[in-house]
């Protein structure tokens, strides 16, 4: 199940979070997966998840904690098994 991320809601790597869905200005990355490479104190870097449709393969992406709903809304996935988009 995707869950909102909330500002000051930490996450780990190893988690699977995407872009919030429904929000015009982020169309371009709609209904892709990340995986949570890397984590820090006030920020985390995702890169797409493995299978997922990619223009470069090493392409990771920073995001500042402080961000996280202001200026991007993101959903982590909670369940166990495979997420489903």
């Amino acid at each position: 199940m995707w869950k909102s991320l909330d500002p000051g809601q930490r996450v780990q790597a190893g988690d699977i979070v995407r872009y919030r869905p429904g929000l015009a200005y982020l169309v371009a990355f709609r209904d892709k997966i990340f995986d949570v490479i890397k984590t820090d104190q006030h920020y985390f870097e995702v890169a797409m998840k493995p299978g997922e449709e990619s223009g470069d393969k090493g392409d990771r992406t920073i995001i500042k904690y402080m961000d996280i709903g202001y200026h991007i809304a993101l959903e982590i996935w909670l369940g166990k098994g495979p997420c489903m988009a």
